[in-house]
């Protein structure tokens, strides 16, 4: 959990760092099968879950507060992903992650977006940490459905 009195970015990624840690902790102990597993046919797989966050993320980093080009195809986050595994998902995610939190680090939170006008950095860190923490209720509730495991870590008990 992040500290109490911490400056509002340090907070806003604090929190993001941990639905994020969640997230990979859902899927990094899978096997291939299983992280491709779809409760339903509509639902998302984990492996789907990370390639999305990692779209997610690039997206409103680079591309809105930082104003770089991104090429992104948000449909292809959700279909089957044959070239993209559970390691090279989460590697891909943890690189996003951490390129989001240095673009953040060297702004403030009232900063305007260089990428596109009407947003904050602080409106897009929030929206991360929403945006994860949903998707993380989401790999919670699969990932009790694959093997039991629910919880934030794991040292939750099951």
């Amino acid at each position: 959990m992040p500290a109490g009195h911490a400056d509002e970015i340090s907070m806003l990624l604090a929190y993001l760092d941990q639905y994020r840690e969640i997230m990979i902790w859902k899927i990094e102990d899978l096997d291939e099968a299983q992280a491709r597993w779809r409760p339903t046919e509509r639902a998302n797989s984990l492996l789907n879950l990370i390639v999305h966050l990692t779209g997610v993320e690039w997206s409103w980093s680079e591309r809105v507060i930082a104003g770089n080009e991104v090429d992104r195809d948000r449909e292809a986050e959700f279909r089957e992903l044959d070239e993209v595994g559970v390691e090279k998902a989460i590697q891909a995610y943890r690189a996003a992650a951490a390129r989001t939190n240095e673009i953040a680090r060297g702004m403030k939170p009232d900063d305007a977006c260089r990428g596109e006008a009407g947003f904050s950095v602080r409106w897009v860190l929030t929206h991360l940490v929403e945006e994860t923490a949903r998707h993380a209720g989401h790999a919670d509730i699969t990932r009790e459905l694959i093997d039991g495991r629910v919880g934030f870590s794991p040292a939750d008990p099951e």
